[in-house]
């Protein structure tokens, strides 16, 4: 737990040699102990570097203790700066085991429709908001996710394995996910990761209309917009890249 707490409070990570100094541990019980935490996924070194940071397992932890407050009070402007500038719903979303959670919903001005209210479970393989979070987990997690059954939610669901793979190389590439008419009919939305800490994508900003008239909006500003409020989202929730 020292190591945790030491390796959580520096933001750039920590050595082997830093770890000791600070814990006044010898070399080989911290490389014992560092081994240990990296196996569970609590720890894990940074590329091209010595240091260790926060593993994924270990900010999936931290952020699930964020309650809608927590939340509201960390995301609401931005979202409602995205409300107004699409002139549609938006969400937030986040990874809970293997489906997407929304947690925070900002709408228009006067609008009574919505189809992502908080605690609504969004699959990852057909909503926006989901693609948008699996697409950038590791290949481990996604051969996982895609050996699990899937259902078709109207006719443009995609569930075939192909497909899939195929729709989360367009996302990688993109940087957007798209959900046309696949989870709730006559729907478009569109969602965009966000990286915390680590460079881990745990949450999804999405925002979502009616298909015939969102249609309209341009795909480059869509895009653009949300990448812009995804960069802020994950400076409010400590981005470490």
């Amino acid at each position: 737990m020292q190591i945790l707490e030491a390796v959580a409070a520096a933001r750039t990570g920590l050595t082997l040699t830093e770890i000791g100094n600070r814990l006044d541990l010898r070399t080989p019980t911290v490389h014992r102990l560092v081994s240990s935490l990296k196996s569970l996924d609590l720890l894990t070194s940074q590329e091209g570097s010595r240091s260790y940071m926060l593993g994924h397992r270990m900010q999936l932890l931290l952020h699930a203790t964020l309650s809608t407050d927590d939340y509201s009070h960390l995301t609401t402007s931005i979202l409602r700066d995205l409300v107004g500038e699409l002139g549609e719903t938006v969400h937030l979303a986040r990874l809970n085991g293997t489906i997407a959670e929304s947690v925070l919903m900002v709408q228009p001005e006067g609008s009574n429709r919505s189809f992502v209210q908080p605690g609504r479970e969004l699959p990852l393989y057909a909503a926006a908001s989901g693609k948008a979070i699996l697409a950038f987990q590791s290949p481990d997690f996604i051969e996982r996710y895609l050996a699990r059954p899937r259902t078709a939610y109207t006719e443009n669901t995609k569930v075939g394995d192909k497909e899939l793979r195929a729709e989360l190389v367009r996302v990688r590439a993109n940087g957007i996910a798209v959900c046309d008419n696949e989870l709730d009919p006559g729907v478009l939305s569109f969602g965009h990761p966000v990286r915390v800490k680590g460079g881990y994508v745990m949450y999804s900003i999405g925002v979502t209309g009616l298909t015939d008239r969102f249609r309209t909006t341009p795909r480059d500003f869509i895009r653009d917009r949300l990448s812009h409020a995804a960069a802020l989202l994950g400076e409010r929730f400590g981005d470490g890249d």
